[in-house]
């Protein structure tokens, strides 16, 4: 028997080895300089006005082909999407051993 996968808002995503994180910041100071996010270990981040700034090519929005990302959805709600699930499966298990290892 399987389980239901549970996409809890409040579960922290865990990050890989060397994969970068996107820390949201929670305000700006009056001078423009981020406000820091602290966590509860005491860790802390802040943003200078050039990192919050977008590059030149996602200031026109995300790097993404809407219309693929389109015809992906009406393919998935028809049920004509493949989905390959030896190679989902080989794909969940290789990231658990990355993980765990």
């Amino acid at each position: 028997m399987v389980d239901p996968i549970s996409t809890s808002a409040a579960r922290p995503r865990i990050a890989r080895p060397g994969e970068d994180v996107a820390v949201p910041v929670q305000g700006s100071t009056a001078n423009g300089s981020a406000t820091a996010v602290g966590t509860a270990a005491g860790d802390s981040v802040s943003l200078s006005p050039a990192a919050q700034s977008l590059p030149a090519e996602l200031k026109g929005g995300p790097p993404i082909d809407l219309t693929i990302v389109a015809k992906i959805k009406e393919a998935i709600a028809e049920g004509k999407y493949p989905i390959d699930l030896e190679k989902i499966t080989d794909s969940l298990f290789e990231n658990y051993l990355e993980l765990t290892s």
